[in-house]
């Protein structure tokens, strides 16, 4: 039994390059193999963590990996390079590949987990996550007109949980989470929505968007966990101006 979950990282890697291939060399509807892609990974996910629904545990290492798979989907289509969205194709797999790994050490070889590496995965997910959502949600504004309060409310709901199951795995009370999840869903919902006005390119504002989340999920979990000083302001502080800068000095602005 433990060798098939031994097995579950090859398999939603797996998955996952072949869902990508088929979108780049088939000619299969995108959307049934997006559907089919989510469906199988999931059902795998759902296997390795002995289908216990009744926990957040469960819906976070479901939902974190077919959140960053499902979200990859949307500035895949976006690129134009098909070398691009082959080297893209391959990270996203190979960063599935290490999550589930470790999920697979955390749940069924406890003695083989190295301690806090989910935590640094986790964050690293959801921090790309936001990037390639925010990518599609601001292509889509551009491109499709989408409704900006309809992609605001789909970001509020998707950041609530990002923001929530980030501070859980830091090991933050659930119930002391649960205001800063609100707090960051609301500030993230606002940002996105600003930004939607801004004369620059959905990558560059897809930049601002995912360091803002960044920057609050450290400093939220700091403070949450009674560490926050003002060295960690400090370094945040400065990432915040440096990466800043420099996403400006790189834009194209229209």
């Amino acid at each position: 039994m433990i060798l098939l979950h031994r097995l579950s990282s090859f398999g939603v890697a797996c998955i996952a390059a072949v869902g990508f291939f088929l979108l780049l060399f088939s000619s299969i509807h995108p959307y049934l193999v997006i559907l089919l892609t989510a469906v199988l990974a999931g059902l795998l996910l759902a296997r390795l963590l002995n289908w216990q629904v009744r926990t957040f545990q469960f819906w976070h290492f479901l939902g974190t990996p077919l959140l960053f798979l499902l979200s990859s989907f949307g500035p895949f289509f976006l690129l134009e390079n098909n070398i691009l969205k082959v080297a893209m194709g391959v990270l996203v797999a190979i960063f599935l590949f290490l999550f589930v790994e470790h999920v697979f050490s955390f749940i069924h070889l406890p003695v083989a987990y190295q301690a806090f590496t989910l935590e640094y995965l986790s964050g690293l997910l959801h921090i790309l996550s936001v990037f390639f959502l925010a990518v599609l949600g601001f292509g889509l504004s551009l491109f499709l007109q989408t409704p900006l309060w309809l992609l605001s409310l789909i970001f509020f709901f998707i950041l609530f949980f990002i923001v929530y199951g980030t501070l859980w795995a830091g090991k933050v009370d659930p119930q002391r989470a649960k205001p800063y999840a609100f707090a960051g869903a609301v500030l993230t919902t606002e940002l996105f929505a600003s930004l939607s006005f801004l004369p620059t390119g959905f990558y560059s504002n897809a930049a601002f968007l995912a360091l803002g989340v960044y920057v609050f999920l450290g400093l939220s979990r700091a403070h949450a966990l009674h560490k926050l000083s003002k060295e960690v302001l400090r370094r945040y502080l400065f990432l915040l101006v440096a990466f800043t800068i420099l996403i400006t000095l790189t834009s194209q602005w229209v």
